[in-house]
This record gives structure tokens, C-alpha cells and sequence, in this order.
């Protein structure tokens, strides 16, 4: 007998509710420059070109979570100004969560168990803890961070999620400058002392400060299974720097997929800790900037390009299931500020300040209101009822509602319209979509509904 082969189509919908669009999405940003961009004559300007307190103005924008990095004892390290580092000191941190929690925003803070940054190449341990013993090591990082989440605590500013680590792809709390890779168990006993210290504060106190990791896209899926080799388990958030400039990647599918994969193999929320987007190639001092380009993506070195990025970047990291996206330092505008590199800013080519017009908002703060944009396209009335049925022969599916639909369109991850049409006999076409992953939002007259469509094609015998 003769088999013969036929392509089905599998496509599945997910309702999009109300509810999770009000919760929604962490937008949000790491400012922890800001008090020192300040001190150091660092001013911030609205879109309206008014000076105003830069706290309020990323929550007034709508984010909804403030970033910043705790080092061990920075005043170690010397600027290139010749004054030792006072940013990032513990008392640093509680005035940035002070006056981030008085504008109402949520907490993250990034230990990163060294006196200076650390990073993918240095993971070097703070001076204080030079020449311990394991054990005594061991012992130091559990109660260094117990103790600084208390006194976070005692200022009222307990943060909601704490990063054991800052980008550790090869190493943790290093004796070297240059970070000596993995060593098992070793590394692994560090990592769970620190997620014990927290699950004892949250003990004590009756708190749930969610405990996460830091890798890069570049290492995330490798690093997620050799942890869960070596018994680094008990956490439950996976964070990602996603720079596109050095990233591997050359489209957001591949970002999708990587959150997808480390959301559904480990059973992690997945957010993305740090990002950053170059709306200019120019610069406002002689500090030499870190990036002038998206590397494998195509977006322009424009104010718009930016805002364009970062929307399309919120809507993939949506549509994958990731918990939100934070971006590095926005306010790093230039100031009369010194770190250990140059004075002013390495970074004001990717602020949302335009230097060229006094430090003027830019369009990308409308990346923080990606909640409010994704709610006009979401379900308004929480009884409508509204059905997808598929005709996988067909290529395309029928709504089924108590009420005429008008119109439809289908949009990929980025946001664009791939499709837009006025409704035909109640059916949406989807014949002329490649595989992926679309949202498919349907115009009734009074409110509109959004669903997720996956495609995939099949061949069957």
C-alpha cells in the first residue's frame, strides 16, 4: 500500500487577558550613576526641556523597576581623577532604593561580590576577602549578604530580587584579576551560600526576595545546564545582558528562542538585566564611548532606531514569556564624574538624554510604556468570548463570537504588521506567514482582543 505523505499545519492560540497585561511587564532601568551623575553636576530635562528629578521621571515615563549595582568596598579603587570610588557603596545603594521606592518602582539589586565591577572577564573578590580559606570564604559571603539585605531592610528599601553575581560566565569570586574560569564544587558551594543567605532572610523576616543568576545571551544556555550540573539550582530567576552589538545573534527569533528554551528546560523566570542602544555616534567629552553600532541587527544610530529596538525588543521578550527588560544605565549622562577609566561618561551615546539639546529626554523613554501601548491592543472586556477555530488544511481559522468582528491584523514580534484586513466571512488568513511565532489581534466595535498564534509546519505520513 502506498503512503502518502502530507504537510499539516499546527498552529495554537493563547488568550492574552486583562489581567496579565496589567501586571504586564517589568520595564525598567539600572541607575546607578545617578546619585553620582548628580554630585557631579550631572542635569536631567524632560521632553518638555524642564529640569527635573530623573527618579521621577523614569516612573512618571512608567518604569516599574530600578536596577542598581552593590560593591564590597569601592573606596578601594581609585578614580582616574585620583579621589577613591564612593558609587556603588552600600550607602550608595539604599539612597538610589530610597528614592527609587518613593517614586513607586520595584527593586533589584546586582551583588557583585568584588570591590569594583565585575563582569564576564573580571570576578576578582573584594580585597577584604583576599588569601581566605574556602571554608572562611564560604562563611564570609554568607554573612556579607544576609547582613546587607538586613540593613537594606532596616532602610526600608528590601529589595525584590537580589543577583547573586554579576555576569559570571567563567569564574565567581576570584582570587585573579583576570577571572580564572570554572572550578566545581568549588564554585558551586559560593553560589548556594549566597542563595542560603537569602532564603534565611526571607526566612526571618517573612519576605520573598526571588534569588536569580546573571549570564550573557552568548553563555546562557550553556551555563544554565552546567549549573544544574553541578547542583546551582536553587534560585529562581535567570537574568541575561542582551547587547546587540556583541551579541551572536543576528535576529530577536534567536533571543526568543533562547528565553524560551532556559524558561520551559529549568523552569526559571527569565528577564533580561541589562541592554543598552546607541542613538548616536557623537559624544559630549573627551571619555571615549563603548559602542557606536547594533552589530548583526539593523536598527539606525538614530533617536528613533533606539526607540525602536527597545519596543521590539519588550515585545520578544513578551511574546517568549520573559518576566521584563531592564536597560543598563540610562542615565549615564556626562558629568564632571570620574570612574576608574575617564571622567564625564562612556556611555551618553546610549542614555536617554540627547546631549546636544541639554540633556533633553528622548523618545526611547517610550520603551517604559510598552504596558500601556500592549493594553490598547488587549482584551477590554474580560466576558467577551471569543473562539479561534483552525482549518489547518486551509491556512487559515474562523472566530467564533457573539459579536461581528470588523477587522483583524497579525503582527510578528517586533510589532509589525504583517497583516490587516477587514473581516470575510469571519475567517483570518495566515496562508502567506512562514513558521513563527504572531499575535493576532481582532477589532470588534467597541473593544479589541489579542492572541498569540504559533505556526508550525509538519510533515506527517
Amino acid at each position: 500500500m502506498t503512503m502518502q505523505k502530507y504537510r499539516l499545519l499546527k498552529f495554537v492560540m493563547y488568550f492574552v487577558s486583562s489581567t496579565a497585561i496589567g501586571q504586564c511587564f517589568t520595564v525598567g532601568a539600572d541607575l546607578s550613576y545617578v546619585n553620582a551623575v548628580l554630585s557631579n553636576g550631572g542635569i536631567y530635562r524632560d521632553a518638555n526641556n524642564n529640569v527635573i528629578n530623573p527618579f521621577q521621571l523614569f516612573a512618571q515615563s512608567g518604569a516599574t523597576m530600578t536596577r542598581a549595582r552593590l560593591w564590597h568596598t569601592p573606596s578601594n579603587i581609585n578614580s582616574s581623577c585620583n579621589a577613591p570610588i564612593t558609587s556603588g557603596s552600600l550607602a550608595d545603594v539604599i539612597s538610589t532604593f530610597q528614592q527609587a521606592k518613593a517614586q513607586g518602582m520595584k527593586l533589584n539589586l546586582a551583588i557583585h561580590y568584588g570591590d569594583y565591577f565585575n563582569d564576564p572577564g573580571t570576578q576578582k573578590r573584594p580585597q577584604a576577602w583576599m588569601g581566605l580559606s574556602q571554608n572562611v570564604l564560604l562563611d564570609s559571603i554568607y554573612n556579607y549578604t544576609f547582613s546587607v539585605l538586613n540593613k537594606l531592610k532596616n532602610n526600608g528599601v528590601t529589595p525584590d530580587i537580589v543577583a547573586i553575581g554579576n555576569e559570571t560566565t567563567w569564574g565567581f569570586i576570584d582570587e585573579t584579576a583576570t577571572t580564572d574560569g570554572w572550578s566545581w564544587p568549588t564554585d558551586a558551594q559560593k553560589f548556594n551560600r549566597g542563595f542560603a543567605a537569602v532564603d534565611a532572610f526571607n526566612s526571618a523576616n517573612s519576605t520573598s526576595v526571588k534569588k536569580a543568576v546573571h549570564f550573557t545571551d552568548n553563555t546562557a544556555s550553556w551555563l544554565a545546564g552546567l549549573f544544574a550540573t553541578n547542583n546551582i539550582t536553587n534560585f529562581d530567576m535567570i537574568g541575561i545582558s542582551f547587547y546587540p552589538n556583541i551579541s551572536n545573534f543576528t535576529n530577536l527569533q534567536q533571543l526568543s528562542n533562547l528565553i524560551s528554551q532556559l524558561k520551559n528546560t529549568y523552569n526559571k523566570e527569565i528577564m533580561i538585566f541589562e541592554t543598552g542602544a546607541p542613538w548616536s555616534t557623537s559624544f559630549a567629552d573627551n571619555y571615549n564611548n563603548v559602542c557606536n553600532n547594533y552589530g548583526n541587527f539593523n536598527y539606525s544610530v538614530t533617536p528613533q532606531g533606539q526607540k525602536t529596538f527597545l519596543n521590539d525588543l519588550a515585545q520578544t521578550v513578551y511574546a517568549a514569556g520573559g518576566k521584563g527588560v531592564l536597560y543598563w544605565e540610562p542615565a549615564y549622562i556626562s558629568s564632571t564624574m570620574c570612574d576608574k577609566w575617564g571622567q564625564g561618561s562612556s556611555y551618553e551615546n546610549m542614555s536617554f538624554f540627547n546631549f546636544n539639546a541639554a540633556n533633553k529626554a528622548l523618545p526611547a523613554f517610550d520603551f517604559f510604556n510598552f504596558c500601556n501601548n500592549l493594553k490598547t491592543n488587549s482584551i477590554e472586556n474580560n466576558n467577551v468570548d471569543v473562539a479561534l477555530v483552525p482549518n489547518p488544511t486551509n491556512n487559515y481559522f474562523k472566530v467564533i463570537s457573539d459579536f461581528q468582528a470588523l477587522s483583524y491584523n497579525i503582527t510578528d514580534l517586533s510589532g509589525r504588521v504583517l497583516n490587516s484586513a477587514n473581516m470575510k466571512e469571519e475567517t483570518i488568513s495566515i496562508s502567506n506567514l512562514p513558521e513563527g511565532i504572531y499575535f493576532v489581534t481582532i477589532q470588534f466595535e467597541n473593544y479589541s482582543v489579542t492572541k498569540k498564534l504559533i505556526k508550525e509546519n509538519s510533515i506527517r505520513d
